[in-house]
């Protein structure tokens, strides 16, 4: 549980609950299993006295981020998701079919750029990108994921951790990417402000 670990400082006193889930338990289940697995994880959240329902994020840290995605767009109970907007195994996909197909990188721009505005109309709630650093997505596929999406009005936010230069290649700065991400999901899942009538 070191993810567990790493995130408790950062959640301690944004009135925030964790219900952290390991990726080798939902990742390995038959295709839709893991969409049962968490939303039985929801289920539980959901009858808690102490969680406010409407209020549920989901956030999924590297390979967890495409699990993340697929459950935003399952269950339409979360209310933020901190994940990479459908883009990684769609990339991944495209990839492999262009290096077995042994085509160049000239697919057509527009099913490309309709790809991602669907992918991320998928969730029906805000997204945060993480690109870069340790996440699977390319910062140039998250940017373009968010010029596509700020076109069609779709909340998507992109935030690309600082590295830390030391001995060889840079390392993630976890302290100032949680920060961001959990001042994101704050933002996002915060209630609405009470209406005065007078």
């Amino acid at each position: 549980m070191t993810l567990l670990g790493r995130l408790l400082p950062v959640v301690i006193g944004l009135g925030m609950s964790l219900l952290v889930v390991s990726h080798e338990n939902i990742a390995n289940h038959t295709r839709g299993g893991s969409e049962i697995v968490l939303s039985h994880c929801l289920d539980h959240l959901s009858v808690r006295p102490d969680v406010d329902s409407s209020r549920i994020g989901i956030y999924g840290d590297g390979l967890s981020a495409s699990l993340a995605t697929e459950y935003a767009a399952y269950d339409r109970r979360i209310a933020a998701a901190v994940c990479d907007g459908g883009i990684w195994n769609w990339t991944r996909s495209l990839r492999s079919i262009e290096w077995m197909t042994s085509t160049d990188d000239s697919t057509d721009r527009d099913m490309v750029s309709g790809h991602r505005s669907r992918l991320a109309r998928l969730p029906n709630c805000p997204i945060l990108v993480v690109a870069g650093g340790r996440g699977l997505v390319s910062v140039c596929e998250a940017i373009k994921l968010q010029t596509v999406c700020m076109a069609a009005r779709i909340d998507v936010d992109l935030v690309m951790p600082q590295l830390i230069r030391g001995l060889g290649e840079g390392v993630d700065n976890f302290v100032s990417s949680d920060g961001c991400i959990f001042s994101w999901l704050k933002q996002k899942l915060a209630p609405p402000p009470e209406r005065v009538v007078g």
